[in-house]
């Protein structure tokens, strides 16, 4: 039998601490704006591609923020709120798509310099940690999984598959997420890009993901939703699955992804577990 699976698939802030009171998280629910979901995904054109893993299948590796769960528009009302106390871009809001091509899927490292080239690196990163206790704040009351994830991780479970969360998300974020999700028991392994040499877009993550699971990169594949998410998983030499919820497809495909599904229900996913399904039993 092939080593290669067939698949069917389609192309493609905020400084005064009484914000953050119990009494106005509830109304912070109200605020967060309702970011667009991309509606990009083509759900007309069939055609054949290949996911190309070598049989068997021996682990998955998902991103988490945008993957796991829809939680990029609380971190787009974070940022939103945050740049313009601070009179960032003349004190406007910085729009959804400023957020996807400047902000989303990048380290805050990486940020503090694309935000705040003239600012020094202590000033920055106060900003970036305040950014991140209020996205915590929020999303421990409204994170929930993206939908058809709890499925996706049962038929990992039950295939004996080994699994990692891969981020460029802070630890204390990833493992609230992770928390929040129910997901505590299931991953083996969580990978910070921070913690590494080189955070994505730069393949070390997962790379640093596939050596502690004693994995090659042929038997892997990866699920992202960011386009800096994508090119790492590529360059570490697997192929990606992308989330395309609120990013467009063209601009996931364009990174590299393999193919692009709408959220963990989509079925060509599904059509894509039942071929790999195959080979696993082979």
């Amino acid at each position: 039998m092939s080593a290669l699976v067939s698949l069917c698939s389609v192309p493609s802030y905020v400084q005064n601490k009484q914000f953050y009171s119990t009494n106005n998280l509830s109304k912070i629910a109200t605020v967060v704006p309702q970011m667009s979901l991309s509606s990009s995904i083509s759900n007309q054109r069939e055609s054949k591609c290949l996911l190309p893993v070598e049989a068997p299948l021996k682990a998955i590796l998902f991103d988490i923020d945008g993957t796991l769960c829809d939680s990029d528009p609380i971190h787009y009302y974070a940022f939103r709120e945050m740049l313009q106390e601070i009179g960032f871009n003349g004190g406007a809001p910085i729009s959804e798509e400023f957020f996807i091509k400047n902000i989303s899927g990048m380290h805050n490292d990486e940020l503090c310099h694309v935000l705040f080239p003239d600012w020094d690196f202590e000033r920055a990163i106060k900003f970036m940690d305040d950014k991140e206790d209020m996205f915590r704040r929020i999303a421990s009351e409204q994170l929930k999984p993206l939908n058809g994830l709890k499925e996706v991780c049962e038929w990992i479970e039950e295939h004996g598959l080994k699994r990692a969360a891969v981020t460029n998300a802070p630890r204390p974020n990833a493992e609230l997420i992770i928390s929040m999700l129910g997901l505590s028991d299931f991953f083996e392994l969580l990978i910070i890009g921070s913690e590494c040499e080189r955070a994505k877009p730069f393949p070390d993550p997962y790379l640093k993901a596939l050596q502690e699971l004693g994995v090659s990169p042929k038997h892997a594949f990866v699920f992202e939703d960011s386009i800096s998410g994508i090119k790492a998983g590529v360059t570490a030499g697997m192929p990606v699955v992308g989330l395309g919820l609120r990013n467009p497809e063209k601009l996931l495909s364009e990174a590299g992804a393999t193919f692009v599904i709408k959220d963990f229900n989509d079925s060509k996913l599904w059509t894509a577990l039942e071929e790999l399904e195959t080979e696993i039993h082979a």
